[in-house]
């Protein structure tokens, strides 16, 4: 008798994580590749760790910062001095700090490779997944309330049907240059820019993006009072799902490449 193995395809899985008043989510492709996008701030570090222990295996295959600002990098040392990685995608535009040349420092000491994060630059993922940075901008976009925000990296995940569009801290300069420049936007998930600021997130841009499911990564009673109301108004009217990861905790999003499905942990674990 002849015994059969059928191989059973995994499915795509991104998780936002709490990481209170700033970024970080986990990919997981179909083939197991796991890409961790930002990491939140310093006093995350443990808590982010504590979660890829259980999420991911070591070493991350790549981490990705969208851009230099602390509450988006701030996390990363802890989690590279535990975890490790294969490749490191820095952000291009400068923005020097203790933190950011302390986790420079560390990727040197563990010899990681350390590329610059450009425009047009795709990853493949493996399982028909594959990352493409949509940005940041070429030429730099200047002159703004915060150009470290406005250069953040773009990146859009796909995955057969399922896409999810990561606007970093993106400013409306840059979703009017992404729009000018015809860039592939329409996606099933987004992670809102700059934590649903009313810096981003207009009008015109959603109406591209025309998301099912939008996610902002936002901390609980944080000093910015993000998200801006009108910001929240603006995806609900175009009928998007809107989670935010200071009501519900970490949100994790899965995809056969056809259908997601969206738990939280404040649904698996409510009070």
């Amino acid at each position: 008798m002849v015994a059969w193995l059928l191989a059973v395809a995994l499915p795509l899985k991104v998780a936002f994580i709490a990481v209170g008043q700033g970024d970080a989510a986990l990919i997981t492709s179909p083939a197991g590749k796991t890409v961790l996008i930002d990491g939140g701030p310093h006093e995350a570090g443990v808590a982010l760790e504590a979660y890829l222990r259980t999420h991911a295996s070591a070493p991350l295959d790549l981490v990705l910062l969208t851009h230099r600002h602390a509450d988006h990098l701030g996390g990363l040392e802890r989690v590279i001095a535990a975890f490790g990685t294969r490749l490191y995608l820095d952000p291009p535009f400068p923005h020097e700090s203790p933190a950011y040349t302390a986790l420079l420092g560390l990727l040197a000491a563990r010899h990681v490779p350390v590329h610059e994060a450009r425009l047009g630059r795709t990853i493949d993922l493996g399982g028909d997944a594959r990352l493409e940075l949509l940005g940041p901008a070429e030429p730099t976009i200047t002159g703004t309330r915060s150009d470290v925000n406005a250069n953040s990296v773009i990146a859009r995940l796909d995955y057969k049907r399922a896409s999810v569009l990561f606007a970093g801290d993106a400013e409306a300069r840059t979703e009017s240059w992404l729009l000018r420049r015809g860039a592939r936007l329409r996606a099933r998930v987004l992670k809102v820019a700059h934590h649903g600021s009313g810096y981003s997130s207009t009008v015109r841009f959603l109406a591209a993006v025309m998301p099912e499911i939008a996610v902002m990564s936002v901390g609980a009673g944080n000093d910015y009072h993000h998200p801006h109301p009108r910001t929240v108004a603006r995806l609900q009217a175009l009928g998007a799902k809107v989670y935010r990861t200071d009501e519900d905790g970490d949100v994790q999003i899965e995809s056969d490449g056809e259908k997601l499905t969206v738990t939280t942990s404040r649904e698996a674990n409510p009070k």
